[in-house]
């Protein structure tokens, strides 16, 4: 069992970095913001053509640059030429971010693939974090069994979690009920879940609490953040002051 002393346990993780009205999100001054605040940060992750990791949350920049790029189609060239809405400022390599970082405060990196595994996604994100002197404050996830499952076997040391939710958009019944039933756990055997909040005061996910750390997002109300403080292990939360 994961011990929960792990540092994405001792902190609040700000989902995509501390952002706001004006500053966006997943993008270097969110990250700073939290980092001023000593909150964990919570960021996604993409691989474009030319196999380079990007912190984004949607396969297309479309909603946070206005352009429509689909990231997997695209170069880091093609990427460079746009800038974030709100703060202008240029989308983040994962390798800005762990410079950034340093070391200071923990990391969640969930690592994005729906259906089909991109071919280098998991090689190229554990290379960089392979770089990374303060490992011991990282953790890795994805919503994708088969994703945790190769971050798993590959043997880091870093904790790594599943993503789940009770409601999954465009999967199949078959998909629901995997991970309604938290069957999917079997295939990932995750060292800890992360588990959306709407969902998390059932029975069997408590249960699975008992073996097994529990994340829950995302915490942006008072209600919410007191239906966590009872039943997760540690939070990720946006717009709402702690």
């Amino acid at each position: 069992m994961l011990n929960k002393k792990h540092p994405i346990f001792s902190v609040a993780l700000a989902h995509r970095g501390l952002h706001d009205d004006q500053t966006d999100e997943n993008s270097i001054p969110a990250f700073e913001k939290a980092i001023e605040k000593g909150y964990g940060i919570e960021l996604d992750v993409h691989i474009t053509k030319d196999n380079k990791i990007i912190v984004m949350h949607d396969k297309s920049t479309l909603r946070t640059t206005g352009v429509d790029l689909l990231i997997s189609d695209v170069t880091l060239k093609d990427l460079e030429a746009l800038s974030l809405n709100l703060t202008h400022s240029k989308i983040p390599l994962l390798t800005d971010v762990l410079d950034l970082i340093n070391g200071r405060v923990p990391l969640l990196i969930e690592l994005k693939a729906e259906n089909e595994v991109p071919l280098n996604l998991v090689p190229e994100v554990l290379k960089i974090v392979a770089s990374y002197p303060y490992q011991e404050s990282v953790a890795l996830q994805s919503f994708n069994p088969y994703v945790v499952k190769d971050l798993r076997k590959a043997n880091t040391g870093m904790p790594v979690g599943q993503l789940l939710s009770d409601n999954l958009a465009g999967q199949s019944k078959f998909v629901h009920f995997m991970y309604r039933s938290l069957l999917i756990l079997k295939i990932s055997k995750p060292d800890f879940f992360n588990y959306e909040i709407k969902f998390i005061h059932k029975r069997k996910i408590q249960r699975k609490r008992r073996s097994l750390p529990l994340l829950t997002w995302t915490i942006d109300n008072p209600d919410k953040l007191a239906k966590a403080s009872t039943l997760a292990d540690n939070i990720i939360f946006e717009k709402i002051r702690l």
